[in-house]
């Protein structure tokens, strides 16, 4: 059986002499491997379709949990994102989030246009860090790890000063746990203005570049605590 899917290249892993497998984020079926042979050969016709962030209509062979890739229509390389360290380490931030913080073979059509959208921004966007803890937040809130930081999840009082759980959200200094991640007031500021906007309105925003480190790195240890670690984030912070 055949299947054709839009999908965004994640990561490609050198498989024998000419072969990779692929790490697709499709819009059906969320994350899948896809074994795309003879990609490797100097003379290949779809060897972009291995290449980090192309997007694409991938045509794939389905044999039980496997697929192999047949054609691939290329619709945008996003090639400026190599052209610039800062909107590439950006963008390897928001592969690795759907790489090692979504389930294998479960299509989430929000975090897929959401992925898009970021990727478009991060091509000639002024502010790729804001823009990463636009999609971070977005993406939390998609899988059911919304921040909401007007009030305190757990008895609903406004605080001075805040927290992050990686079960109950955002807490007061009373309601906090020893393993919460303090949230200074820019963080909790920024994070609730851009939550909600269009990554275009991102380029209006001025905030100094330390700030928007602090609040990257807020939300990548509250990530890491929900999840899993993200080396791009901090590979990231260093490099702005």
């Amino acid at each position: 059986m055949d299947v054709t899917t839009k999908a965004i290249a994640l990561r490609a892993t050198d498989y024998k002499e000419n072969d990779k497998f692929v790490v697709l984020y499709s819009l059906e079926y969320g994350k899948i491997s896809v074994h795309a042979r003879g990609v490797r050969k100097g003379n290949a016709k779809l060897r972009y379709a291995a290449d980090q962030f192309c997007f694409g209509n991938y045509e794939l062979a389905v044999g039980g949990d496997r697929y192999t890739l047949r054609n691939c229509e290329q619709l945008t390389s996003f090639y400026a994102l190599r052209e610039d360290i800062v909107a590439y380490y950006a963008a390897c931030a928001v592969a690795e989030c759907l790489l090692y913080c979504t389930e294998d073979g479960q299509g989430e059509p929000q975090v897929f246009v959401e992925t898009l959208r970021v990727l478009e921004y991060l091509t000639d966007g002024k502010n790729p860090l804001l823009a990463v803890s636009r999609f971070i937040l977005r993406f939390l809130e998609v899988e059911g790890f919304k921040l909401d930081f007007s009030c305190c999840s757990a008895c609903g009082q406004r605080s001075a000063k805040v927290y992050l759980d990686a079960h109950r959200g955002v807490l007061c200094e009373t309601c906090r746990t020893p393993d919460s991640i303090a949230a200074s007031k820019l963080v909790s500021a920024t994070c609730s203005l851009i939550g909600g906007i269009d990554y275009a309105r991102l380029n209006n925003i001025d905030l100094p570049l330390a700030s928007q480190k602090e609040v990257l790195g807020t939300l990548g240890k509250y990530i890491s605590a929900v999840f899993r670690p993200l080396k791009s984030i901090d590979e990231l912070i260093k490099l702005a």
